[in-house]
């Protein structure tokens, strides 16, 4: 055979190879598409989706969060002495609860008794002084010119204005004497509890030493504790002109039992912390056994009731920086709707919404499922 004729048999064979692939790739392009008709016209596809639901029904919750708390006095008073001397006597002792006015500690006396005095003279000195120098005065003045020089006048003014200065004078070291007087004897400034009491008849104090004891409000007391920024924009958005109004605070102790009495809520701070994005709520309560200890931490429980809420569990929400979302069945369709979270109880989401009465909640994830697309339901057990 040539070299022509062998050249020609090779090109009708990788003709006929190349005709075949052709004939196969259009073989298995027409059917996929049958395959594809087939699909798109199956029963089984044109078939609505079938969801589980459960019923959204309204109710009425009673929502309790917990926050840690510490007690702090609204009052707390460190005694300190105006004056310096020597302690004579201590008539209080620690623990001692005292009213405000009572006689607690008494610096000696005789020194600023000795100058209470001697200020008292010289104002009953210069009373007399400013007396005679008046009745003077007041002769002059009614004198004729004829009888009394201008100079005699003047001397006489001069004398009266004097002694009234003086007398003013003396009248204010005898006020001053006084007011030190009155310090040697310590009073209690307000209502409440006397700490610890280390002092000795004998000890020397002065303004510049540390104080004395330390009276601390015992009845009512103080407890702070602190809520996120976020329950403090709600609670604004509740109760816009009281915070916390219908709400209970409550007290759990360190023992494990609730607190009596409930609080009242009486401001809270005006800044956020930084770095805890949170803010201080202070409120008051009744302390009449001594329960509540200055500085002592303690469980806040903050009890609200709310109305016309929805119980949604955690994993139904689909929470994203979009927002919280829930997914329903209305009228055969599927929707999509956001949602206000007002709590937590238990593993439910306390949820604030307005749902018609035959809408259900979709229990199926169907996060990919185009809002509007026509359902089955299926009521399932809640």
């Amino acid at each position: 055979m040539t070299k022509s004729s062998k050249a020609k048999r090779y090109g009708y064979w990788i003709i006929g190879v190349f005709a075949l692939s052709v004939l196969f790739v259009m073989y298995f392009e027409v059917l996929d598409i049958k395959k594809s008709k087939a699909a798109t016209s199956s029963p089984s596809n044109t078939k609505e989706m079938t969801l589980n639901v459960i019923p959204l029904k309204r109710q009425n919750v009673e929502l309790i969060n917990q926050y840690i708390g510490y007690i702090t006095p609204i009052k707390s008073v460190s005694l300190v002495p105006n004056i310096s001397g020597y302690l004579q006597d201590i008539w209080v002792q620690g623990g001692q609860e005292v009213k405000i006015g009572d006689n607690l500690i008494l610096i000696q006396q005789d020194e600023y008794k000795a100058r209470l005095d001697a200020a008292e003279a010289s104002v009953g000195q210069a009373q007399a002084a400013y007396n005679n120098a008046s009745i003077y005065y007041q002769r002059i003045k009614k004198a004729s010119s004829k009888a009394v020089s201008k100079t005699d006048f003047d001397n006489a003014k001069a004398q009266f204005l004097s002694a009234q200065a003086a007398l003013a004078q003396a009248k204010a070291n005898y006020a001053l004497a006084k007011v030190n007087y009155d310090y040697t004897v310590l009073q209690a400034p307000i209502d409440g509890i006397v700490g610890n009491v280390d002092l000795t008849a004998g000890n020397y104090v002065s303004p510049s030493s540390s104080p004395l004891i330390k009276i601390i409000q015992y009845n009512p007391i103080r407890v702070v504790f602190s809520i996120t920024d976020k329950e403090y924009i709600q609670e604004i958005k509740n109760n816009k002109e009281t915070l916390f109004k219908g709400e209970n605070i409550k007290l759990r102790l360190a023992n494990n039992i609730l607190y009596p009495y409930s609080g009242e809520f009486k401001f809270t701070d005006n800044e956020i912390n930084r770095s805890t994005n949170s803010i201080s709520v202070y409120a008051d309560f009744a302390n009449p056994d001594k329960m509540l200890v200055a500085n002592a931490y303690v469980d806040v429980l903050l009890e609200k009731k709310l109305n016309d809420v929805y119980l949604i569990r955690q994993n139904y929400v689909d929470m994203s920086s979009g927002g919280n979302f829930i997914y329903t069945v209305r009228g055969g369709k599927i929707y999509k709707n956001a949602i206000e979270i007002s709590g937590i109880k238990g593993d439910n989401y306390v949820v604030s919404a307005n749902f018609a009465s035959d809408e259900y909640l979709v229990t199926d994830k169907v996060k990919k499922i185009p809002e509007g697309t026509k359902v089955k339901i299926k009521q399932v057990a809640e």
